[in-house]
């Protein structure tokens, strides 16, 4: 299973940068909400087009972030919407909301953001 976070690479950006990483990592669970609400509505209005740069934009986000659990759920969006497959979309969408919350308070806990 993959870990939620990459706290080494979180702990080495964190000791780089200081509170400036901070301020980055809140900019990042600060538009966390509005990026999940738009893939799910991109899904629901089978926007593929939309959601596939939707769910690429949150993969690389997220990997940025040490987010490894969301990044890879954010790639098997991509993948679904890339095939234009509605039962992988969903599936892959399933949980979206939860991991990203789960995400954002582990990003909190450890002093992240």
């Amino acid at each position: 299973m993959t870990p939620l976070l990459d706290t080494t690479n979180l702990d080495d950006m964190l000791a780089m940068l200081g509170d400036e990483f901070r301020d980055i990592v809140r900019q990042f669970v600060d538009q966390l909400e509005p990026d999940v609400a738009g893939i799910t509505a991109a899904r629901a209005a089978a926007d593929w087009d939309t959601l596939v740069r939707l769910a690429h934009t949150l993969k690389g986000s997220s990997g940025n972030m040490g987010a490894v659990a969301l990044a890879d759920q954010a790639a098997r969006i991509e993948r679904a919407a890339r095939a234009r497959d509605g039962a992988q979309a969903d599936a892959a969408l399933d949980g979206l909301q939860a991991l990203a919350r789960q995400t954002v308070a582990a990003l909190r806990a450890g002093g992240y953001a």
